[in-house]
């Protein structure tokens, strides 16, 4: 009887197994899989990659050739109101037909600085040939006023010459500023400090009421405390000192203004003291009084002191 081919015999040796059969070892298949698939697609993706870096070329060289032949055949100034745009365009106009890609942002920025009422400025080349110069222009606020000739107080403390910008605005005279420092391009100085800080502080107590901001056409920044402005048709100083606390003071000038010199004159009073708590001090041209109340400035009662501001 025939054994079958997968059972042993007694008589077979136990260290022989039965092996099973392979056409090819597992040693020998082929490679397979994701690491298969990038060898093969390299060549695909170099060559898309070497194609890709040689447009990127091409297009980076006509564009610098192109680039080369653009002039400066337009200048566009913006942000000004102060400065005539045909003064900068003059400043410019030497810019004009260059190759834009010679055109230096700082030498334009050079031609422009003498320029006094240019406070910043940003410059700009666009590729359709135009030279683009946007000013920030400094604000006019207040003219110093004890020289041969006005000059703009703006508002950060910057001397500018008056080139007929106090005729376009209602600005105070300021007498008794000082200036420091040398003289900047463009003819520009500064405010001395202390006098910058007092002014400005009065400045800005004045634009708080419309009352006072209306009437007020003069300021002498007096030193040891004696600072004074006064009114349009009036000769009366009204002191109010160099310490502060400038609201309260216009609170009680508006008060004194409209209950007594209404009534008795705008010349009636030599000086009018502010500045002391609850009372107005005045001075007639012979003599000093303390007006009380038997006369027709009476004392500020401590309500009439409780004024709100006024803003506009």
């Amino acid at each position: 009887m025939a054994r079958p081919a997968n059972k042993r015999s007694k008589d077979d040796p136990l260290n022989e197994p039965v092996q099973p059969e392979f056409d090819n070892p597992p040693e020998a298949r082929p490679r397979k899989g994701k690491l298969g698939r990038i060898l093969r697609a390299t060549p695909v993706m170099m060559s898309f990659v070497v194609m890709l870096l040689a447009a990127v070329g091409a297009l980076s060289w006509y564009a610098t050739q192109w680039k080369r032949q653009v002039t400066v055949n337009r200048i566009v100034v913006s942000g000004t109101s102060l400065i005539p745009v045909a003064e900068i365009e003059k400043r410019l106009k030497g810019f004009k037909g260059k190759n834009l890609d010679e055109v230096l942002l700082d030498d334009v920025r050079h031609a422009l600085i003498s320029e006094p009422y240019i406070r910043e400025m940003q410059i700009g080349k666009e590729m359709n040939g135009i030279l683009r110069v946007r000013i920030e222009e400094r604000r006019p606020a207040a003219i110093f006023a004890d020289e041969n000739r006005n000059l703009i107080i703006d508002t950060e403390g910057n001397l500018l010459p008056d080139e007929q910008v106090s005729q376009r605005f209602r600005l105070v005279p300021v007498y008794g500023a000082r200036s420091v420092g040398p003289v900047r391009p463009g003819g520009v100085r500064e405010l001395n400090a202390a006098d910058r800080t007092l002014l400005f502080a009065l400045l800005d107590a004045f634009s708080q009421s419309a009352y006072v901001r209306m009437l007020v056409s003069g300021i002498d920044l007096a030193r040891d405390n004696g600072t004074w402005f006064t009114v349009a048709g009036s000769p009366i100083r009204f002191i109010v000192g160099n310490d502060g606390n400038f609201k309260e003071k216009l609170k009680k000038f508006e008060i004194f203004w409209q209950k007594v010199v209404a009534k008795k004159g705008l010349d009636c009073y030599e000086s009018v003291d502010l500045r002391f708590r609850e009372r107005v001090f005045a001075t007639t041209p012979q003599i000093e009084t303390e007006l009380a109340d038997s006369t027709a400035a009476t004392p500020i009662p401590q309500a009439a002191t409780k004024i709100p501001d006024e803003h506009h």
